[in-house]
């Protein structure tokens, strides 16, 4: 029996997929996963591999649901926009010029510049929570401050954040690997696809009448230069662009601070090095996203006969590379399964490679960074709750907690 008819990545891999990953790595580094419909690939030079060779290998099928979404689910969806202008799922150059306006806005420049407001943002979740002697870290710190951040550079206006976020989280379960717990929930999912739509759309509309320096301006420019109303084929093309950027802009770097929290306080010693040596939040960062990657599954097609893995396969193969299963393959890091904030940052692919490398990966080091560093100076006593019960949300594309309790 093939390691694919045994992976089940949405149900008994999910709480802890690296012994499987790992039993892979060794045993079968690349096999079919009925449960995705494509080859799960989990070795790091494979994966690269495909990520840098963007002409053999298609992002097209990206954002593929791994089963069919159900019909009531569907009826939800069209009552909003078409899902269009998403340049995560394009290729060459009409992928390079939808990019550009979210790559601009995301250089280390304007990292740099908005980095005082992540220390003011995060100094004040922390004040809010500091003397309460215990935190759901989740809710009160890491699902609040990515948000706040990428909506103030997307455009978005401080009193439209909360429903910015927990909209874009529901909305993010719809174009990804998600384990829907029952049709409720899948229908308000959608809602929350459509409400976020819908909530781009006026800012778009009025950008178009006064433009601003901001990522939704950019593309307004960009893409819908001329001067009257929105046609209704320009705004699903832009509700899509800033939708690509606003989503993936928060969701990733919740994880992150998450995931990373959990690993930190598990093993106390690494905690007290952090707080003994502030320096290290760098390679901290750096340690938590290789060790814990959020983003587990990217899809590729390949577009032309290939070879991976050591086999040929025909044009039109769909791929599924383990990012997560990549960072931890032993030919590509020394221990590799063991988690050590003071590892060399050596090159992984947390953050994907070649055309695709997220132009937000910089932002999310520095919030990761920044948190790290003023959670180990201002509450050096934290711990988790004990017996608590770590479950992370049902997708596969973004993998991060649902409730982390901390105290001190």
């Amino acid at each position: 029996m093939s390691l694919g008819d045994l992976y089940e990545p949405l149900h008994e891999h999910h709480a802890d997929p690296y012994p499987f990953y790992a039993r892979a790595r060794r045993e079968e580094p690349l096999f079919y996963s009925p449960a995705i419909g494509a080859w799960v690939v989990t070795k790091m030079a494979d994966v690269r591999r495909i990520l840098r060779d963007g002409s053999r290998f298609s992002s097209a099928n990206t954002l593929r649901p791994y089963t069919p979404l159900p019909p009531a689910l569907l009826a939800e969806l069209e009552k909003g926009l078409p899902n269009r202008g998403s340049y995560i799922t394009m290729d060459g150059e009409e992928h390079r010029r939808r990019r550009a306006p979210a790559a601009a806005a995301l250089t280390p420049e304007r990292v740099a510049a908005i980095e005082p407001y992540i220390t003011e943002r995060a100094s004040r979740l922390i004040d809010g929570f500091a003397k309460d002697g215990g935190v759901e870290f989740m809710a009160g710190y890491a699902n609040r401050l990515p948000v706040d951040v990428i909506a103030r550079l997307v455009g978005f206006a401080e009193e439209d954040s909360t429903a910015f976020g927990d909209d874009s989280r529901a909305a993010a379960a719809v174009s990804m690997g998600h384990r829907f717990r029952s049709e409720e929930e899948q229908i308000a999912c959608a809602q929350a696809w459509v409400r976020f739509q819908r909530l781009i759309e006026r800012y778009v509309t009025e950008r178009r009448a006064a433009p601003r320096d901001d990522v939704i301006s950019s593309y307004v420019a960009a893409f819908a230069p001329d001067d009257g109303p929105l046609s209704f084929e320009e705004k699903a093309e832009l509700v899509g662009l800033v939708l690509s950027v606003a989503l993936p802009g928060h969701i990733t770097t919740s994880a992150l601070l998450g995931n990373g929290m959990l690993h930190l306080l598990s093993q106390p010693d690494q905690w007290r090095l952090l707080c003994e040596r502030p320096d290290l939040a760098p390679n901290a960062a750096e340690e938590i996203a290789r060790y814990d990657t959020p983003t587990h599954i990217f899809l590729r097609a390949s577009t032309t006969d290939a070879e991976v893995g050591g086999r040929d396969f025909p044009a039109g193969t769909e791929f599924a590379l383990c990012l997560a299963s990549a960072n931890r393959d032993e030919d590509a890091f020394e221990r590799a399964e063991t988690f050590d904030i003071t590892r060399t940052p050596h090159a992984n692919v947390v953050f994907g490679q070649g055309p695709h490398y997220c132009p937000g990966a910089g932002l999310a080091r520095r919030q990761v960074e920044i948190s790290l560093r003023l959670l180990a100076e201002r509450l050096p006593g934290l711990r988790l709750v004990p017996d608590q019960r770590i479950e992370y949300r049902g997708t596969l594309d973004h993998r991060g907690l649902l409730a982390l309790r901390l105290e001190w």
